[in-house]
C-alpha cells in the first residue's frame, strides 16, 4: 500500500447511529441525528485543511485503514505505571466506525465518486496509552 493521504481526526472516535424516524403529514420520514452531522461536518473540514491543495479525487480501487484511538479511562490510570496502548475489545463496532468515516469522506464524494471504490478496508480499535488523547486516523491509498 502506497500511502497517498494521511488524515488525523482529533476527538473521540464516532460511530454510524442508527437512522431516527419521524412523521411528517402522515409519511414516515428517516433522518440522522445532529450529532452525527455535525461530526461528518467536522471530518470534511477538518481533511480539506490536512489535505495538499493539489489533492485530485481518487480513481479507481482505493484502500483504506482506519485507525480509531480511544481515551484509556480514568478508572485505569496509574501513577507509577502508565498504562500502555492496548486493543479495544468493547464500545462501537468496526463496521459502524467505518460507515461514519466512509460516508463522510467517500459517499460525500469529497475523496472519490463512491465508497464503492473501497475495495480493502482494515478498522483497528485502539484504546490509548494513558494521557494520550484520542483520535481517528485514515490513511488511504489508491491500488494497482
Amino acid at each position: 500500500m502506497r500511502l497517498e493521504y494521511r488524515i488525523e481526526i482529533p476527538g473521540p472516535p464516532m460511530a454510524q447511529g442508527r437512522p431516527r424516524f419521524s412523521t411528517r403529514s402522515g409519511v414516515p420520514v428517516a433522518y440522522e441525528k445532529k450529532e452525527s452531522k455535525s461530526s461528518k461536518a467536522h471530518i470534511q473540514q477538518t481533511a480539506l485543511s490536512q489535505l495538499p491543495d493539489s489533492f485530485e479525487r481518487m480513481e479507481g480501487a482505493i484502500c483504506v485503514r482506519i485507525i480509531a484511538k480511544f481515551a484509556c479511562p480514568k478508572s485505569k490510570h496509574r501513577k507509577r505505571t502508565p498504562v500502555p496502548a492496548s486493543w479495544k475489545s468493547n464500545g462501537p463496532d468496526v463496521d459502524n466506525i467505518a460507515k461514519h468515516y466512509m460516508d463522510a469522506l467517500f459517499a460525500s464524494g469529497m475523496l472519490a465518486d463512491d465508497d464503492r471504490q473501497v475495495a480493502s478496508l482494515q478498522v483497528l480499535k485502539i484504546q490509548a496509552a494513558q494521557g494520550e488523547p484520542p483520535c481517528t486516523i485514515i490513511e488511504i491509498a489508491a491500488m494497482g
